[in-house]
């Protein structure tokens, strides 16, 4: 087993690399995102159990934290309009029986107990005389069928 050198020496001997390496992935946020490897790097550096290979396991913690950093960014993104509400012209919102017309009796039956009787799946299983499994089945093919007849 080989002795693993000062955490600090690293930091010396591969930092400016990785701030390169940072910035090719982050951009302007690249100090952050190095700041931050390192951070998870050194919380992570005393339960390693070799020393090979350390500039690869840094290059490794600063990829992951920049995707890290990315997807938090991603979801932090706000927007000044309101989410946009999908609508179907073709049925008015109390159109419940117009919009599941298309549907089977079986299929319209099983969204009328779930979404109008507002039961739960043992409360339709019992009304159908069949399992709660295939109840729900039932409800998820017909809203399936639902959803791809409005895509």
């Amino acid at each position: 087993m080989d002795v693993l050198p000062p955490f600090w020496t690293l930091v010396e001997t591969h930092g400016d690399e990785l701030l390169v390496h940072a910035r090719r992935l982050s951009g302007d946020a690249a100090e952050d995102v190095l700041q931050d490897a390192l951070l998870r790097a050194l919380r992570a550096y005393p339960k390693l159990r070799h020393a090979e290979h350390l500039r690869a396991w840094l290059y490794r913690v600063t990829t992951t934290t920049a995707i890290d950093h990315h997807r938090r960014v991603r979801r932090e993104v706000l927007v000044d309009e309101p989410p946009v509400v999908a609508s179907y012209d073709t049925h008015d919102d109390d159109d419940f029986e117009g919009l599941i017309a298309p549907l089977n009796d079986t299929a319209q039956v099983a969204l009328r107990l779930r979404f109008v009787d507002d039961l739960d799946y043992d409360g339709i299983a019992e009304r159908l005389g069949c399992s709660v499994v295939a109840a729900r089945q039932r409800v998820s093919s017909a809203v399936r069928t639902l959803r791809e007849s409005y895509a």
